[in-house]
């Protein structure tokens, strides 16, 4: 009786979030750069910051060094299945409701391997229909990651604007999963080492980028993915692109089918016992024994 009841549900919440999207700006998401390669490890700074406990009281002047996995829960993973994460940069866009539609649909038709992915977000996107659409993805098991809150290269800022554009952003989604810190997508990809030293969580990259952003076709979107794949890998797409949908809705049963599982990166860093630690960056997952 719960199977019947959880599509309608969530498709109705979908349908609802649908008629009050009208407010979502249409401007294109902004692009993101090609992968980059994997950073040095972090080396905490030898200077002394100007940032004090009272100028920024919300952030702790001592950071966890690993990212807290306590809470995600892996009873929907079947341990049997290759791993591999899908990302949706640039939420909520115009087509993110369409996004949570495919993995919905997919997943009530697949109950034993239920997909999810990460979801990251700009607050400057937020509207007064983001609550309810967030809410959905993240009922729906979907994890949320901060993607700064205006898009900006954060190798042009300075500590205070670093830290705003986080703290902002973390807010926000806090008001939706109640989490006070979130996985953190450098925009564009681009980092230095007064990023590193200032973000309080892990950054994510990718291993495969699908270049969705290009205006490239489904086909293309679903090849970059599934000719790449590989247990572990991160991929990144965009929320705002129709090929993406689509790609999607071919990617989730051909990999199935192939061996795989979709899930979110936290999800994918504790099944594979990886553990991510506060200012380094990481462009996959690989199992660990």
């Amino acid at each position: 009786m719960q199977k019947k009841i959880w599509k309608p549900c969530i498709i109705a919440l979908l349908s609802y979030s649908l008629l009050l999207c009208g407010c979502i700006s249409d401007k294109p998401p902004s692009p993101e750069s090609d992968s980059i390669a994997i950073e040095p490890p972090y080396l905490p700074s030898t200077e002394t910051s100007p940032l004090t406990s009272e100028t920024l009281p919300n952030i702790p002047v001592e950071q966890p060094q690993s990212w807290d996995v306590s809470d995600v829960s892996l009873s929907d993973v079947d341990p049997s299945r290759k791993l591999i994460s899908f990302t949706f940069d640039d939420a909520p866009s115009r087509t993110l409701e369409n996004i949570l539609a495919v993995f919905a649909t997919f997943n009530d038709e697949n109950p034993k391997c239920k997909a999810s992915a990460t979801i990251f977000a700009n607050g400057n996107r937020f509207d007064h229909t983001t609550p309810l659409l967030l809410s959905t993805a993240y009922s729906m098991g979907f994890e949320l990651g901060n993607h700064t809150y205006a898009h900006r290269d954060l190798t042009t800022l300075n500590e205070m604007e670093l830290l705003e554009e986080i703290q902002k952003t973390d807010r926000l989604l806090s008001n939706i999963d109640g989490k006070s810190q979130h996985l953190l997508r450098a925009p564009f990809g681009k980092t230095n080492e007064l990023v590193k030293n200032i973000a309080p969580v892990p950054l994510i990259d990718w291993t495969i980028d699908t270049l969705d952003w290009t205006g490239i076709s489904a086909d293309d979107i679903y090849h970059a993915v599934y000719d790449n794949r590989f247990s572990g890998a991160i991929v990144l797409m965009h929320d705002g692109y129709k090929n993406s949908v689509e790609a999607v809705k071919r990617l989730l049963p051909d990999l199935k089918e192939d061996g795989y599982q979709v899930v979110s990166v936290s999800m994918l860093a504790k099944a594979h016992n990886c553990v991510l630690e506060r200012g380094k960056i990481y462009i996959r997952a690989r199992k660990r024994a």
